[in-house]
């Protein structure tokens, strides 16, 4: 047996960010580009987009810079406040997984 949970930040109701979110950007940081974490997700440049702006616009602050360019340029980054974010949001996130799976065996 195993106990599944999942953990999410709100900001006036509204979903800023969890697990999967958080996995999204963490890549973008990691790649350098929107494209290739998307696809890294089975997801579209779209779909990716669209979740990016989601984010910005209910967190209140940029969370990307992007800089265009297309194949031979271009990118994108965490800003320096969405970097710190996003960095901060993984660790409690993955905290609290590890604090309920422990309580989880101690209890089953």
């Amino acid at each position: 047996m195993e106990i599944r949970t999942k953990f999410w930040i709100e900001n006036r109701g509204e979903v800023v960010l969890g697990g999967g979110k958080t996995a999204l950007l963490l890549a973008i940081d990691r790649l350098g580009s929107i494209q290739r974490a998307a696809d890294e997700f089975g997801m579209s440049y779209r779909h990716a987009w669209g979740a990016i702006k989601k984010i910005e616009k209910r967190a209140g602050f940029k969370i990307l810079e992007t800089k265009l360019g297309g194949k031979d340029g271009g990118g994108a980054q965490l800003t320096p406040k969405g970097k710190a974010f996003v960095y901060k949001a993984d660790s409690l996130l993955r905290d609290l997984q590890t604090i309920v799976a422990k309580r989880f065996k101690q209890k089953f």
